[in-house]
This record gives structure tokens, C-alpha cells and sequence, in this order.
């Protein structure tokens, strides 16, 4: 028996044409991406922090409120509040990673579309948060039916369609601020800091300079994300968050896919 030949294709001069190899599937890519988020102690952390802070909130919430305003909704609304301040945090880690742990230089050769990269890591951090805004919902289901167990609590399931999908879309928007931030600035401790500090400080300006609570209307995100979270977004409430999602998310966005695809990988 003989082993069949491996020929590859030859030029003019009979030398091997070069192999092109099929792209990276997309699928692979944000599955490897999302692989690195909770790989790494920081990630680890992160998301212990978030399952922790959320369950100290809902205990909180069920032991302070009065038993008849003990609904799924309002746990639900008190589990948000952790996570929609933590998880972008998650994009800014994924943004960051590569520059931070010196894996640029593995993942762009493999991949050398630093924008499908990119991609891949929006794709992943979006998917991460939902999985864990599913089980705030959870959670906040389970501490309703112990509220009507422990504390006779209303105990309604009552949830408006407006306000479930208010709060999934505030996340996406908070995730890709977070990645957003961090592509800009490629680096964890500065990104983190920017977007934890600056609505406080926009916030700070808004109470003692009058003259920019107009402009605070169109620019706050804390503002313009409030209408959907409540469930009652309106016509002049959806153009509002479309600016301050073009100042604070594709602003920086725009930036860190420039700076990202220029950067000289070591």
C-alpha cells in the first residue's frame, strides 16, 4: 500500500502557489472573545461582583419595601441598577485586553481585520450581558415568590413589554459605551475611570451651572436613558437618546476603531 500524494497547485516557473486559507468564522471569533472575558481573573471577578452586587440589591429591596409594592417589576428594577453600572465595565476589559495582556500580536495575525475583531468583542461583551440580565430577571422572579412566601407580598408578575425591552436595549447602549471607551483610550484603568467619572462630573456641572441643563436634556445619558427604562419612551425622548448615543457611543467608537487600526502591535 502506498499513500496517495499531496500535490498543491504550481506557478509558471513550477514553484507552489500559496495556500489560501478560509477567512476565521465570525461565530469562532466571538466565541473565542467572549472565551477571553471569563478566562481572566479580572473577568472572574467582575462577574462575581455583579451576581453579588445584584442579590445584596433584591434582599435589600425585599426587606425595605412595603409588602404591597413587592412585584417582580420592582426587584426587577432594583437588580438593574447594579448591573446597569458594572456590566460595561465587561466591554471595556474585552476592548482592553488585548493591549493590556499582550495578545494583540496572536490575535491579529490570525485575524488580521482589526474591525472584525472588534466586532467579535461588542458581539460577545452584548451577549454576555444579556445572559446575565436573564438572570437578574430570574432572580428577581425567585425573591418575588419569596416575598409572597416570607413578607405576604403583592407579589404581581405584571412586566410591560416597554419596560423588558427598555432595559435590554439601555444595556446593549451602557455595553457599547463601555467598549467604545475602551477602544479609545486602550488602557483598563483609564477607561474605567472616564466612565465612571465623567456623568459625575457632567452631573456636578448640570447642578451648579444653569445654563447647561438645556443641553444636559440631549447629553446626559443618565437623562435620556431614564424615559426607557421606565417604559415610556416618546417621540422627542427616542431623539434625545440618539444624540447623546452619537456623543458618548459612536464618538469614541469612531476613535478607537481609528487609533486601534493604526496602532503598532509589539
Amino acid at each position: 500500500m502506498s499513500a496517495a500524494a499531496i500535490t498543491r497547485p504550481t506557478g509558471p516557473d513550477g514553484t507552489a502557489e500559496p495556500r489560501a486559507w478560509p477567512p476565521v468564522p465570525f461565530t469562532r471569533l466571538t466565541m473565542v472573545e467572549l472565551r477571553k472575558q471569563l478566562d481572566t481573573r479580572a473577568g472572574v471577578w467582575l462577574m462575581v461582583a455583579i451576581v453579588v452586587v445584584n442579590a445584596a440589591i433584591i434582599a435589600l429591596t425585599l426587606t425595605a419595601l412595603d409588602p404591597e409594592e413587592l412585584t417582580w417589576a420592582s426587584l426587577t428594577e432594583a437588580a438593574s441598577v447594579g448591573q446597569l453600572i458594572l456590566l460595561p465595565l465587561l466591554g471595556i476589559l474585552a476592548a482592553t485586553g488585548e493591549w493590556s495582556q499582550r495578545t494583540a500580536l496572536t490575535t491579529f495575525v490570525l485575524e488580521p481585520r482589526r474591525t472584525r475583531v472588534t466586532l467579535a468583542k461588542i458581539t460577545s461583551s452584548v451577549a454576555l450581558g444579556l445572559v446575565v440580565t436573564a438572570g437578574a430577571f430570574a432572580a428577581a422572579a425567585a425573591f418575588n415568590v419569596l416575598g409572597m412566601a416570607l413578607r405576604d407580598g403583592d407579589g404581581s408578575w405584571s412586566m410591560s413589554a416597554a419596560v423588558i425591552g427598555g432595559n435590554i436595549l439601555a444595556l446593549v447602549f451602557l455595553v457599547v459605551q463601555g467598549v467604545a471607551f475602551g477602544l479609545a483610550l486602550i488602557n483598563t484603568p483609564m477607561a474605567i475611570v472616564a466612565y465612571l467619572a465623567l456623568p459625575t462630573a457632567w452631573s456636578l456641572l448640570v447642578a451648579l451651572v444653569e445654563g447647561a441643563r438645556g443641553p444636559a436634556e440631549w447629553l446626559d445619558v443618565n437623562a435620556t436613558l431614564q424615559p426607557l427604562l421606565a417604559g415610556e419612551m416618546a417621540g422627542g425622548d427616542w431623539a434625545r437618546l440618539g444624540v447623546s448615543a452619537a456623543v458618548w457611543v459612536a464618538v469614541p467608537l469612531a476613535i478607537g476603531l481609528w487609533r486601534t487600526g493604526r496602532r503598532e502591535v509589539a
